[in-house]
């Protein structure tokens, strides 16, 4: 198994196996570096007018937030993680299907800063991503945050974020996980959200090591 290499990323989080799982595969062209590979994402997750970002900047439209069901009052604000583009000014999400690539996508600011620092690894090396959708049941995956010695980055860190959304599309898409309110904010299908309109804004706080990420969504993408 290959990893990213220890100066731009910890070396826990299982990317290959995930990448077979989820049926993600690098697709490596001769004029690319390694950073700036792209990715075959099964064309049901892209919807029917999907467009790659991979090798350019954000697209334009109209992004509004997601409307998680977790409760407001436990967002502190004291402890939240930014993702913006750095081609962009003022830039306020970064599309999570460049957050797939190693490194995070070319376009991510700050890609190496070394995210969480007053926290001790040696105490606890994994929090909990909550994906609380709407209408859909609350679901938890794992954010490995590193060691002392190789913590986790921005880049790293979106890049988990972006793999876990990726799953829970597809879980959406198979019907593994299945909608029973807000049907406005279907996921998959021909009428629903497909992954390439995920643009991802904040990863925050919720309580203890339970995070959420907030993420919007490109209207008319």
């Amino acid at each position: 198994m290959s990893y990213l290499q220890r100066n731009s990323s910890h070396e826990c989080f299982p990317y290959n196996t995930y990448n077979n799982t989820l049926g993600i595969h690098q697709v490596v062209h001769p004029h690319q570096s390694s950073s700036h590979m792209s990715f075959d994402i099964p064309i049901s997750l892209l919807g029917s007018n999907h467009s790659i970002q991979s090798s350019g900047g954000t697209s334009h439209g109209v992004e509004m937030f997601v409307p998680m069901n977790i409760p407001q009052y436990n967002r502190d604000g004291s402890s939240t993680v930014m993702f913006q583009a750095n081609t962009e000014r003022n830039s306020l999400s970064i599309p999570l299907e460049e957050c797939l690539q190693p490194g995070g996508g070319p376009h991510l600011k700050d890609p190496h800063e070394v995210m969480f620092p007053t926290v001790d690894r040696a105490q606890v090396h994994i929090f909990k991503l909550v994906i609380a959708w709407p209408g859909y049941d609350t679901v938890e995956y794992p954010i490995d945050i590193g060691t002392n010695e190789v913590p986790i980055t921005r880049a790293d860190l979106a890049r988990q974020i972006a793999y876990h959304f990726f799953g829970f599309f597809i879980q959406c898409n198979n019907g593994h996980f299945t909608q029973k309110s807000s049907f406005q904010w279907k996921v998959g299908g021909r009428d629903g959200y497909s992954f390439h309109q995920i643009h991802l804004s904040t990863f925050w706080n919720i309580e203890g090591t339970s995070w959420s990420a907030s993420v919007r969504v490109l209207k008319n993408a």
